[in-house]
């Protein structure tokens, strides 16, 4: 895995739009849209974000940020996708594991992420060790509510 910089934001973000914008997800991401959310977490404090090759081709990307709590730095994955035809090769969970383990030596109390819930991502996540929180839910409001 390299280390992600700026100079890779055009094709992190071609990665990112043709992964999210198929199934399972179908979301509707323009390359503008998606180049500025990926930018945004690239400028955000205590970010990290780790990229996977193969033969010279992006194929996997992760990227998140780290926050102080009482307990010590946790870190909040924001960003994980492999390509379409890439998936299934174990490249994502290869991908968690050693960023798991970078995360570790410096120092990291906790790892969290957000999914979607009864989707292949859910149990994608368990697979690696996440669990579903029982305390906490996702709350949302549209602002013209």
């Amino acid at each position: 895995m390299k280390k992600i910089v700026p100079e890779m934001l055009d094709e992190l973000t071609d990665l990112f739009v043709d992964t999210f914008n198929a199934p399972p997800w179908n979301d509707l991401w323009s390359h503008e849209q998606a180049r500025t959310r990926l930018r945004d977490i690239m400028r955000m404090p205590n970010f990290l974000g780790a990229a996977e090759y193969r033969e010279g081709r992006l194929v996997g990307m992760l990227m998140g940020h780290g926050e102080q709590s009482y307990d010590g730095m946790h870190f909040q994955i924001l960003e994980l996708c492999v390509a379409n035809d890439m998936k299934g090769q174990g490249i994502g969970g290869r991908m968690i594991r050693e960023f798991m383990e970078y995360l570790d030596r410096k120092g990291v109390t906790s790892v969290y992420l957000l999914t979607m819930r009864g989707a292949a991502s859910e149990d994608f996540y368990a697979g690696q060790g996440f669990r579903t929180v029982d305390e906490m839910c996702v709350m949302s409001r549209r602002h013209s509510e």
